[in-house]
């Protein structure tokens, strides 16, 4: 397929992108079948599903920072540009024999300037429209925490009733860390009284600013967390509060203990967005970090 007909698809589906006054992009389910080249079937399925047996789409979406509750609203609301964007690169290098030549010229065409940029370009959107556009309703929230956590738990009896108790071991722990994801977000911002967002470098990068971060290469994600901890030591530290912790989280299906940063903090997310552009922006980021010693002791995950 050649630019030209990929020109084409985006002109078929322009109007099913919206953009919101603050810059944000949608897509209808159509728009994304039609970019990944696959049938909207398929998405609606892995989106409905994704509570109950998430397929290897769901699954990928999932670890780019989004739950199934939020993917079972995509069938109905639109799917988010950094939603979009996991469903792209899914297709385009993830999903083995199902991959599509399509899906990767589009992730390739978005890749140079981040999703939401490529979709704020195809709808001719700008910062200066934004305070002439109506004001929109408040994008509809998700159900609290409890009520989330019980209507998870009924589903996964129901489930259990269904396969009589047998789940395979992948399946058990996504279950497992989905629950105690959402317990420890309600614990967090109940004792605190304040929303906090704790991300790895690599889902830094890929769901705030729609990078693509590699499995190998000179600029793969083991390299990226390395080169923040390297050359941004400060992002890890605080005088008020601590600005990065270690954790155990779910990485390619292993649990592994990785570093996270306070995301919510506009500091720390200021300096993981230098950082990461001039990651990328280095030519060869595995010899400067060889350079700088980063090599001399074993390094955690950052994913």
């Amino acid at each position: 397929m050649s630019q030209i007909e990929i020109a084409q698809v985006i002109e078929q589906i322009k109007e099913e992108i919206q953009i919101d006054t603050s810059g944000q992009g949608k897509a209808s389910i159509r728009a994304a079948a039609r970019l990944a080249d696959v049938q909207d079937s398929s998405l609606r399925r892995a989106f409905l599903s994704a509570a109950l047996e998430p397929s290897a789409l769901a699954q990928s979406i999932m670890q780019s920072g989004f739950d199934s509750a939020a993917l079972e609203l995509w069938s109905e609301q639109g799917i988010p540009d950094m939603g979009l964007a996991a469903i792209i690169e899914y297709y385009a290098y993830d999903a083995g024999r199902y991959c599509k030549k399509q899906a990767r010229l589009v992730c390739k065409a978005f890749n140079r300037i981040g999703i939401r940029a490529w979709m704020q370009d195809i709808k001719g959107w700008s910062k200066s429209e934004q305070h002439n556009q109506p004001v929109q309703p408040p994008a509809p929230a998700l159900p609290p925490v409890e009520q989330r956590l019980h209507t998870f738990v009924q589903a996964m009896k129901t489930l259990a009733e269904l396969t009589g108790g047998r789940l395979n071991p992948y399946m058990e722990q996504n279950c497992k860390d989905f629950a105690a994801n959402l317990i420890a977000d309600y614990n967090r911002q109940s004792l605190t009284c304040t929303k906090e967002k704790w991300l790895g470098v690599v889902n830094f990068a890929e769901s705030e600013l729609g990078k693509r971060v590699p499995l190998s290469g000179a600029h793969y994600r083991g390299h990226l967390g390395t080169w923040v901890r390297t050359f941004y030591p400060h992002l890890g530290v605080g005088v008020a509060r601590r600005r990065h912790r270690q954790e155990t989280r779910l990485v390619n299906g292993v649990q592994q203990p990785i570093y996270v940063y306070a995301c919510h903090d506009p500091a720390v997310a200021a300096g993981l967005t230098k950082a990461i552009e001039e990651f990328f922006a280095h030519p060869s980021p595995g010899t400067a970090l060889k350079q700088a010693g980063a090599f001399a002791r074993k390094s955690l995950v950052t994913a």
